[in-house]
């Protein structure tokens, strides 16, 4: 996906969020937002939103001395997702399909602002993630596929929703890679978090080799881009893995919540089927040469 121009607004939201993360100083964030405005406004917009934003991010990284603003954040967000764990995997046994309960939960995941909410209603959250129908839905397709599956790369996005992935991981059932961010960026999660969240017990990880909140396979690693290349299916997580991976020519299946306007005019246009904010999509993605 190409960056829209409704992503710059929004872009600058996220740039003033993280330098008030980085300092506390009204001067320094005055500044930094200078820099951050002056880097959009000469942006290559065929560039998809994450691969600007990871530009954007390093440059106030830089320019602040705070190489991962948001690390607090991340780990309140990985312990209150372990304390939701046990119950998670209780509920999702209990089902009649397991596995679609833990593909709704990785979904709903998604959403949780983890480091924002401390005071949520977890067993309301779990209820409705349990009972929510996605508005793109090729379960079925993931169903069929799985069974002649024998590894599975699952491209995770976010700290905190890690645990849900982790649940979903054990439904599948397979020989899993996970794969992470090599360096800071937002939320995303690192090898620390991985670990932190219990993925290392289940399966190998592996870094993307970016800082961007996506998977930019210009960028990505050789290593990285082996796996992707090789696994039997491919299971792309999160808003910003869709977005840069949208043209690619593998076919994968794309696991997330809507964030934005400009992303459910995309699923929408693209299928044919009424997307908004806030809905969970399973999509299986053909591949720019089916």
């Amino acid at each position: 996906m190409q960056t829209h121009p409704e992503c710059l607004p929004c872009l600058l939201m996220q740039a003033d969020a993280t330098a008030r993360l980085a300092t506390s100083d009204p001067a320094q964030q005055q500044a930094l937002m200078a820099e951050v405005t002056a880097l959009l406004a000469g942006c290559d917009r065929a560039l998809s939103p994450p691969e600007i934003a990871a530009t954007m991010y390093r440059l106030i990284a830089e320019q602040s001395g705070v190489a991962d603003p948001y690390a607090t954040l991340k780990r309140q967000g990985n312990e209150l997702a372990r304390a939701m764990e046990k119950q998670a995997r209780e509920r999702i046994q209990a089902t009649n399909d397991p596995l679609l309960a833990a593909v709704q939960y990785a979904m709903a995941g998604n959403i949780i602002d983890y480091g924002a909410h401390h005071d949520f209603d977890a067993n309301g959250i779990l209820t409705v993630c349990l009972n929510r129908t996605p508005a793109i839905n090729d379960y079925e397709k993931l169903q069929q596929e799985l069974a002649a599956t024998r590894t599975v790369l699952y491209l995770a996005d976010n700290c905190g929703e890690l645990v849900f992935d982790g649940l979903l991981i054990e439904q599948l059932g397979r020989e899993v890679t996970v794969a992470i961010k090599e360096r800071p960026i937002i939320n995303d999660a690192l090898a620390a978090d991985a670990i932190a969240c219990g993925i290392d017990r289940r399966c190998r990880i592996i870094s993307n080799g970016t800082d961007c909140p996506g998977t930019p396979l210009a960028n990505v690693s050789a290593d990285f881009r082996r796996f992707f290349d090789q696994a039997d299916l491919v299971i792309s997580k999160g808003q910003g893995n869709l977005e840069t991976l949208s043209e690619c020519s593998r076919s994968l299946y794309f696991l997330l919540t809507v964030k934005c306007g400009v992303v459910a005019r995309y699923l929408a246009t693209r299928t044919a089927r009424p997307v908004a904010i806030g809905d969970a999509i399973l999509l299986k993605h053909q591949g720019a040469a089916a």
